[in-house]
């Protein structure tokens, strides 16, 4: 596989998971208008800059209700010409308004504090750079940061795992299944009648993240041994949590360890 055809791949899937976001805020626009806690006029009170500062009137002609909602319709349009042949302007243009877009929804607030936001729009920031200097290079460079991002953000997340009283015995994953924001009542109950397979199940998940780095110093026999059970992962957060923003975002990243992996960078 080719730099470019993989970085391909990254763009198509991180471009379905900003649309299928974006869709989604879209259709519980309640979620957004004045009346609820997460409208601009009470976001904008968390800080002194927001709330009568500078950067809140900036914000406002695009943060406050329903002006959101076009941001949010421009973001989704965006993300779906993305997987289009389009001629290079128009490209970089395409990934030019899901970065602003994603940049705006981050300081509105409520968007970007799960690690899927955060990685899509550090994707989507990248793959821009590479659009904006196609240099020979660039698709090789992209891939490199995209791969040594994935392995970053495993490895952090399973230490911290691995090293929790609270996730090593499976308190902290029967407790996040249990919310009523993103939980599974179906698992939780599961998870709860059965804390030794909770425990062993938590402890597994936060092993394979610790020791997914190693995938790059692995032969590329092994990686399916790396990425199988990534898939498998976050698409059962998905389906449990309804997080499949979180499947879109990682899985975005397997072609750019794929390539570094098999191709030897």
């Amino acid at each position: 596989m080719s730099p470019a055809t993989a970085l391909r791949l990254v763009e198509v899937l991180a471009a379905t998971g900003v649309l299928l976001s974006s869709l989604e805020w879209v259709s519980r626009r309640r979620t957004l208008d004045d009346t609820s806690l997460a409208s601009w006029p009470v976001l904008r009170l968390r800080h002194p800059r927001y709330a009568h500062g500078l950067a809140g009137a900036a914000l406002s002609p695009l943060a406050a209700y329903p002006a959101v909602l076009w941001l949010l319709t421009t973001r989704a349009a965006a993300a779906a010409l993305l997987p289009a042949p389009l001629p290079a302007r128009a490209h970089a243009a395409a990934l030019a308004v899901v970065v602003g877009t994603g940049a705006v929804m981050s300081l509105r607030g409520t968007y970007g504090g799960e690690s899927a936001d955060q990685m899509l729009e550090l994707v989507f920031c990248a793959l821009l750079l590479a659009a904006l200097r196609p240099t020979p290079a660039a698709p090789r460079l992209v891939l490199w940061f995209l791969a040594l991002n994935a392995c970053l953000a495993y490895a952090t997340s399973g230490i911290y795992k691995v090293t929790s009283g609270a996730w090593r015995d499976g308190t902290n994953l029967t407790g996040v299944l249990s919310t009523r924001c993103h939980g599974d009542r179906r698992v939780a109950a599961w998870l709860t009648a059965h804390p030794v397979g909770a425990k062993w199940l938590s402890r597994g998940v936060g092993a394979w993240e610790t020791l997914f780095p190693l995938v790059l110093v692995a032969p590329p026999i092994w990686l399916p041994v790396f990425l199988t059970p990534g898939l498998a992962f976050h698409a059962g957060w998905a389906v449990a949590r309804g997080l499949d923003g979180s499947l879109w975002a990682f899985l975005a990243l397997y072609p750019a360890v794929g390539w570094v992996v098999v191709s030897g960078g």
